[in-house]
């Protein structure tokens, strides 16, 4: 019995690493950009196309579509901003 209770609270463990979102620099609320400043700055200064939007730990983050890395497409995005000065901190396209 303890063999299969480790073994489900070690996949567990594996399984949310593998799903582990970004480290955002922790940022007092009320020095957080407001929640539609910071989309107008993922439309317009990144160009991103916003599908979904989310405050994450200490991170906005976004589902959507955006240029791949060629330029050359739209992808699938996931994306995860600084709630303070909206930096990209991490980035995935599928």
């Amino acid at each position: 019995m303890f063999k299969i209770a480790s073994f489900f609270v070690t996949a567990l463990f594996f399984s949310a690493c593998l799903h582990a979102g970004a480290a955002c620099k922790e940022h007092p609320k009320n020095e957080w950009l407001h929640v539609l400043d910071m989309q107008k700055k993922i439309v317009n200064e990144y160009g991103f196309a916003i599908k979904k939007f989310q405050t994450s730990g200490d991170c906005y983050e976004i589902y959507g579509w955006g240029l791949n890395e060629a330029k050359t497409e739209f992808v699938k995005i996931e994306v995860y901003f600084d709630t303070k000065t909206g930096e990209i901190i991490k980035k995935k396209e599928d």
